[in-house]
């Protein structure tokens, strides 16, 4: 399913930090790896909003 994502600084340097630790391991960077890590971070960033509001 495709769908449109903001990009913010943060979700930036979290995708940095993915493919860095890819390319380092020598794995291949796929697009399931890219959507994996943007679902965690969106996953990560609701739960600390969650929290910021308690």
């Amino acid at each position: 399913m495709l769908r449109s994502v903001t990009i913010d600084n943060k979700l930036l340097n979290h995708l940095v930090d993915v493919i860095n630790q890819e390319f380092e391991a020598g794995r291949e960077i796929t697009r399931s790896k890219l959507s994996n890590a943007i679902w965690d971070y969106e996953k990560g960033a609701i739960e600390q909003d969650r929290d910021e509001q308690q």
